[in-house]
């Protein structure tokens, strides 16, 4: 986890440095936004690595929203906790 923070770090340093230079009003906004996002990304990764969260059972981890797609039922579904829905 610390390697991927540090990629995070520099991918979010990239974006900083893309939002300097001269962009449109459209992609000064979608850069901020995705920065936004990745800040985000950056805090969760943060609180996982100060709690040494060390396996895909752990609270922390668990309680993140993620997406995945399920071949056999051909439909992609977000996942929180123990929850699960279709998402469409």
């Amino acid at each position: 986890m610390k390697d991927y923070y540090k990629k995070q770090a520099a991918q979010l340093k990239t974006l900083i440095t893309m939002l300097i230079g001269q962009l449109s009003k459209g992609d000064q906004q979608k850069i901020m936004t995705i920065c936004t996002i990745d800040v985000h990304a950056q805090d969760v990764m943060t609180k996982m690595i100060a709690q040494k969260v060390d396996n895909a059972q752990a609270f922390l981890w668990l309680s993140q929203l993620r997406h995945h797609w399920d071949d056999e039922a051909k439909h992609c579904f977000a996942n929180i906790c123990d929850a699960q829905f279709q998402y469409s």
